[in-house]
């Protein structure tokens, strides 16, 4: 019975994450066409957070370069928006389980 539980865990998660990718594209898209405004806002939000986190302290030139390379905007962007596709998908998981959840009275 164990293994049928690990298994059925591995898919709810598993699913919880191709639907969180594909909320990240669904909100994109609708973003870009209903919301353009608020995405430059965010835009430039994203860029002042890269210019505060982008000379950080106690690092050597290598450690600075490779830093540069791998924090920029497009990689901050893609973190605040698998974290808010994660959050609303983990959200309508939790309703869903509330609502068809057996009661073992």
């Amino acid at each position: 019975m164990f293994i049928f539980s690990l298994f059925g865990s591995v898919f709810r998660s598993s699913a919880k994450l191709v639907i969180s990718f594909a909320l990240v594209i669904v909100i994109l898209v609708l973003a870009f066409a209903f919301a353009p405004n608020m995405v430059r806002s965010a835009q430039d939000w994203i860029e002042l957070l890269n210019d505060k986190l982008r000379t950080p302290p106690l690092l050597d030139d290598q450690a600075l370069i490779l830093y540069r390379t791998l924090v920029n905007e497009n990689t901050i962007f893609g973190i605040i928006m698998t974290l808010l596709s994660r959050a609303i998908v983990e959200v309508v998981a939790w309703i869903f389980g509330r609502a068809f959840k057996k009661d073992e009275t």
